[in-house]
């Protein structure tokens, strides 16, 4: 566990992982040239690279299971790591892996173009023909805007990218307009009769049937007949370009497919704003876009992109296959990072999104028993049974944990980039954290990887889903390190009670046969008695070892576990109320705003230690994350962040006197400082920048003994409960001080106050510090 590594290595470890968080919380852009490839999704190629370079050395071996896209291998190239990158569904297997392949020679290049032009470009002016209405020229229209239920050419539905009259039939770009000077036309009679004549002409466009999967618009009986999805013409456009490639010589032949299936997608039926990723065929205001134009240019992007990568093809290894099997065929111990974004909830079944390409290429995943049967997903058509609960996916994503286990170095690391699940947000963040927990991986840091898409962050808060994803750290552990697990239950923290209770609230010494009793009883509470056998009492010492030290026969808590401030008889809601406020309070303490994502990435963090229970629980408490959110904070639309909702709107009140709540956080932990002094204690300074959230302020009393301070500047109504008093009680017995300390602006919750009493630690709220001020500050402050 991370906390039972030594301390030079837990002050290595937190100082990359502050570096590592504060460079990626710089919201790096993404660099445009990276939407070259239609598959290249949401990932930043910026943000790996970063990753990357902070969690490997020079020399260290990158994996990535779920390649997708290809920029996380990119990413460890630049870095000049060495990479194992692994994709399995077909089409993003060949997007991705276009730029390890490099270019033709310009000589290949523009023979492969020339012998091109002249295959297609007969059947390609036929097709897209048209004329100009002013000087009677024919030409290839660029785009076409029309309705297809009911079918309407001539006037389709009224929309903004249609010419300033309602003119549908465009030729815009500078290299597409007449030589007169004309861009747009309206669809007439010579369209029509061109369309006719396209209908007429044969074509072997594939009939396939696809998987049916109403929630990616592939909707029997209609959609999943494929050729339904493309318009007559699109379709001999596509044929053409395939049949004309496919006599291409080897040296030219791959890159010039690449690129047709890389804008095969804009041949579907698609909206007028050329939503082609989209598989949903609309009714009205279509664009028909003329694919030759598209693959031309597309040829001349991929070209100049590929050319400028400067890969090492030395440090790469590429493969294709289940990622069991990829990751069985690499050696234990070998990995420093394992990097990938797993095909997380029902939003990403992108297997069956690429069928719109599938048949293309050549490829039936329909017909494909081995990827319909490993595929990791979750997935809504009706045939995959097998594939739609979450649980046959969980099981999927826990072995992935396993395998990692296997190959990642100690000390190395694993980081999913991906984005969670509306319905689960924190749930299956700490899910996460139990499988890593369970084989061998500590959690370190979860970072919101950032984007600034305006239109992205309205329809996240509108529908109160996560628009950017989060990188969710791990640390490979020792064996040594790691916790106790038997099947689910977690041997360390049941350990961990029984010493506990043998300690008793007072935090008593205990002698063995206490804690044999204790441990006894959470055997029996978890069905797991076979524990008891004397071949287990060795290992049962040294994970008590981990919580405890030793005089002689008695043993005393350190106070120094991850379980410390659990509350076990805590439900999950109970939970997310009280924590809710404390984290908008600590989101906001320097008048920052924050994100969707980063208000869940916190709150999970508080919830975590929970048992099993309080996770599952957190399914149906979901709903009360944006709910509570909405209580303590408001959002600023054009920001896209959230800001506490204030009390007080002003840093003085009518009379002069300043507000506690307003005051910088900083300066409330000197002015605590101050007062102690005055108070007549010998010393007091401000701690709490140091980076440990135990103590603000730590005082010398005239006994010349420590006394510690935890300062809370809360908005009236955000209660301080149970956990920070548990927190300072923690550090208190660490650190051997006679006293600790919980001073704040607004009050506590009952739980607060009982395990102030428990604990015996000494709390003042709003009022209380207010009236203690005014003896030392007369008429200076107000809450």
């Amino acid at each position: 566990m991370y906390w039972l590594l030594d301390y030079a290595e837990q002050e290595n470890l937190r100082q990359r992982m502050i570096h590592l968080q504060s460079t990626i919380l710089n919201r790096q852009p993404r660099d445009q040239s990276e939407q070259i490839f239609p598959f290249i999704g949401r990932k930043s190629r910026t943000i790996a690279r970063t990753l990357i370079k902070n969690l490997t050395d020079e020399n260290g071996l990158v994996v990535d299971p779920f390649g997708g896209s290809g920029t996380f291998a990119y990413a460890a190239l630049d870095a000049g790591r060495h990479v194992r990158f692994n994709e399995w569904e077909p089409y993003a297997y060949k997007m991705s892996t276009a730029p390890f392949r490099g270019v033709p020679s310009s000589e290949e290049y523009c023979a492969a173009l020339r012998f091109i032009a002249q295959r297609v470009e007969p059947t390609m002016n036929a097709i897209y023909k048209t004329r100009c209405p002013n000087c009677g020229a024919e030409l290839s229209f660029d785009g076409l805007f029309f309705d297809r239920e009911p079918l309407e050419y001539y006037h389709p539905t009224q929309h903004e990218r249609l010419g300033a009259n309602g003119e549908n039939v465009i030729f815009r770009n500078r290299r597409y307009r007449c030589h007169c000077g004309c861009t747009e036309k309206h669809y007439d009679d010579f369209d029509e009769a061109v369309r006719l004549q396209v209908e007429a002409m044969p074509c072997n466009f594939p009939h396939v049937e696809l998987i049916e999967n109403s929630r990616l618009n592939f909707t029997a009986p209609q959609y999943t007949a494929y050729q339904n999805l493309f318009s007559k013409r699109q379709q001999i456009a596509l044929m053409t370009l395939k049949d004309a490639i496919a006599e291409l010589p080897d040296a030219t032949r791959a890159f010039f497919e690449d690129t047709f299936i890389s804008i095969a997608h804009c041949g579907k039926y698609t909206d007028y704003r050329s939503k082609s990723q989209d598989n949903h065929c609309p009714e009205n205001r279509l664009k028909e876009t003329n694919l030759y134009h598209r693959f031309l240019e597309k040829l001349e992007e991929r070209r100049n992109y590929i050319a400028a990568q400067d890969f090492d093809s030395n440090l790469l290894e590429v493969s294709s296959m289940d990622y069991r099997r990829f990751l069985h065929t690499i050696l234990p111990n070998t990995v420093n990072l394992l990097l990938t974004d797993p095909p997380y909830g029902d939003n990403a079944q992108y297997f069956e999104h690429a069928q719109r390409i599938h048949p293309l290429m050549g490829y039936s995943l329909k017909d494909d028993d081995d990827r319909l049967h490993n595929e990791v997903v979750i997935s809504n058509a009706p045939s995959r049974v097998d594939k739609h609960s979450k649980n046959q996916f969980l099981i999927d994503i826990e072995r992935l944990f396993i395998e990692a286990n296997r190959i990642v170095d100690d000390h190395g690391f694993m980081v999913l980039y991906f984005r969670p699940q509306q319905r689960d947000w924190v749930s299956d963040l700490n899910k996460l954290k139990d499988f890593g927990r369970r084989h061998g991986f500590e959690p370190l840091l979860t970072i919101s990887a950032g984007i600034s898409d305006p239109s992205m962050r309205a329809l996240a808060s509108a529908a109160w889903t996560f628009k950017n994803d989060v990188c969710f750290i791990f640390l490979k552990l020792q064996e040594s390190e790691r916790r106790w697990y038997e099947g689910e239950t977690d041997i360390d923290e049941l350990v961990f009670l029984a010493a506990t209770s043998a300690a008793t609230d007072q935090g008593n010494p205990f002698v063995i046969t206490q804690f044999n009793q204790e441990f006894l009883s959470q055997l029996r509470r978890c069905e797991l008695m076979r524990l008891a056998h004397p071949m287990y009492e060795t290992k049962i010492r040294r994970t008590l070892d981990r919580f405890t030290t030793r005089n002689g026969a008695q043993y005393r808590l350190t106070g120094l576990s991850p379980y410390t401030l659990m509350n076990r008889e805590m439900n999950a809601e109970i939970r997310l109320r009280e924590f809710a406020p404390v984290v908008i309070e600590e989101l906001t303490a320097n008048g920052q705003g924050f994100t969707f994502e980063e208000y869940v990435i916190h709150l999970s963090s508080f919830m975590e230690n929970g048992s099993r229970e309080i996770i599952n629980q957190l399914h149906t408490a979901n709903r009360l994350i944006p709910e509570l959110l909405n209580v303590y904070a408001v959002e600023d639309p054009e920001q896209g962040k959230f800001f506490a909702r204030n009390t007080v709107n002003t840093d003085y009140d009518t009379n002069g006197r300043e507000h506690l709540c307003t005051m910088d956080p900083y300066d409330f932990e000197r002015l605590i400082a101050d007062y102690f002094v005055r108070r007549g204690f010998v010393h007091a300074e401000v701690i709490g920048r140091s980076g440990d959230r135990g103590v603000d302020v730590l005082a010398t009393n005239i006994h010349g003994e420590y006394e510690l301070i935890q300062c809370k500047r809360y908005r009236q109504g955000n209660n301080i409960g149970s956990t920070p008093i548990q927190r300072v009680h923690s550090y208190m017995r660490t650190r051997n001080a006679s006293r600790a300390w919980v001073i704040t602006t607004s009050d506590f919750t009952p739980e607060g106050r009982d395990e102030a009493r428990i604990t015996n630690v000494t709390i003042m709220n709003g009022h209380d510090l207010l009236q203690s001020l005014e003896i030392y500050y007369p008429g200076r402050f107000c809450l």
